[in-house]
């Protein structure tokens, strides 16, 4: 049993993140008193409102006085004033990966799901495997699956959280089944090398108390054959011992497979969400699935149930007759199997607009990003999301820019109105216009469908 049950007051400094506002709900249907606070007003944290929370943007230590537990995320800073405040009057503060470490302990199993990419899409199918599987499980997501939000809670089961690598968070977990959907940098103020970011995820594997759910097909995989017994491989490869095969793209973007289990067919997919790379995402949710013994019936329900995430794909509307779609991609390769799965559509062209999400991750992958883009007609580079990060710790917008501009047409704004004009009198019937980045340029998917109709 976790500490937390004997909490009565917790307060969340930086709320309106995905994680935390899930977790400050969490502590309210615990029955716990909770409050929130962030920089600014965002949807999240407004949203928390509705759970009986008191929010508030900036900062209001006073108000921290009678809280008997503060919980902060990794990226506030030490000099915070509500962090300092609960620090100088002996109240406990807890890193949110601990926290959530902490909160895992009292729920029977847990499963953990980490990767680079596609975590939050695999965190949402494996609910949608519990919910078809009539689980009492709860569910932590980085992400708002629609009509449901980042968390689902419907018993004590069953933990199903995400497990971010940045700043080595998932360490925090020892769960009943680690997932590990694949590798690659992209916390350069996190990992110095690569190295490092292999060695954590092996620290991971080792924290496992049960198996390792692991894509074979990764580059990463290959650094751990012979070294752990506890590994349950998936894939495309032959050795997969959950493994797809006869792959069909059954409408434009969207896939059908058989899996196998160690070389026996054991059902049917047809996918509700487009994208190759979801192939992949669902065969790591089917192992995890299998492991924790729900039937293939189940799995194969939730998986087809499952119709996606907001931001991952996210298909908005119309815009002058062209599709506008919003995605959370940040990185080259997620950026990658975006724009292949648009291209799938069969699209008179691709209109890629990107945000850059922190100076050092722009500037680690800089060769990687001038690539990423090479299938997309059009690119429009917005001005980057520094999140917790300074200039001069990397490369900006501008600078991506100027290496782009030589290799496709490409325009750069650092407002989001001329940024909408832009596309709304250049997009055409026929078009994509993709909207990328973990940053706040998702509201142009928004501000395009009320101002380009």
């Amino acid at each position: 049993m976790s500490k937390i049950k004997s909490i009565g007051k917790c307060h969340f400094i930086g709320a309106g993140g995905i994680s935390m506002s899930a977790l400050a709900k969490l502590m309210v249907l615990l029955g716990k008193k909770v409050t929130g606070s962030d920089l600014v007003y965002n949807k999240e944290l407004e949203g928390l409102i509705e759970w009986g929370v008191d929010v508030w943007a900036g900062h209001q230590p006073d108000k921290l006085a009678d809280a008997e537990l503060v919980v902060y995320t990794a990226a506030v800073p030490d000099t915070d004033p509500e962090l300092t405040f609960a620090r100088e009057h002996g109240i406990p503060a807890v890193v949110r990966h601990h926290f959530l470490g902490e909160i895992a302990k009292d729920f029977g199993s847990v499963i953990a799901v980490s990767g680079t990419h596609g975590k939050t899409t695999t965190t949402g199918m494996l609910a949608g495997i519990f919910e078809a599987a009539g689980e009492a499980y709860t569910a932590h997501i980085g992400g708002n699956i629609p009509n449901s939000g980042n968390l689902i809670y419907k018993g004590y089961d069953y933990f199903i959280t995400e497990a971010c690598e940045y700043k080595k968070s998932m360490l925090s977990l020892s769960p009943d089944i680690a997932v590990i959907l694949n590798v690659e940098p992209d916390h350069p103020d996190t990992y110095d090398n690569i190295g490092e970011l292999y060695k954590s995820f092996e620290e991971f594997i080792a924290k496992a108390k049960g198996s390792a759910v692991v894509n074979r097909d990764c580059g990463y995989y290959k650094t751990l054959k012979g070294k752990y017994n506890n590994l349950v491989t998936y894939g495309i490869g032959e050795d997969a011992r959950i493994k797809a095969e006869s792959i069909t793209e059954y409408k434009n973007g969207y896939y059908g497979f058989v899996i196998s289990a160690d070389g026996s067919p054991v059902t049917k997919i047809r996918l509700s969400v487009p994208g190759h790379h979801n192939v992949y995402n669902a065969l790591a949710a089917y192992a995890a699935a299998m492991l924790c013994g729900l039937s293939a019936e189940a799995i194969k329900k939730g998986i087809e149930s499952f119709t996606g995430m907001e931001r991952r794909f996210e298909i908005k509307g119309k815009m002058n007759k062209a599709l506008v779609v919003v995605d959370y991609a940040h990185h080259p390769t997620e950026i990658k199997a975006v724009i292949d799965t648009a291209k799938s559509f069969r699209p008179s062209r691709i209109l890629a607009v990107f945000q850059p999400h922190t100076y050092s991750r722009t500037k680690q992958l800089y060769n990687e990003f001038l690539s990423c883009f090479e299938k997309a007609d059009k690119l429009y580079i917005f001005k980057e999301y520094p999140a917790r990060e300074t200039p001069e710790m990397g490369k900006t917008a501008l600078d991506l820019y100027k290496g782009l501009r030589a290799r496709k047409p490409c325009q750069y704004f650092g407002d989001i109105i001329s940024l909408a004009k832009a596309i709304s009198s250049q997009a055409a019937e026929g078009d994509i216009v993709l909207i990328l980045g973990a940053g706040d340029i998702a509201l142009l998917g928004e501000l395009l469908l009320t101002t380009g109709r």
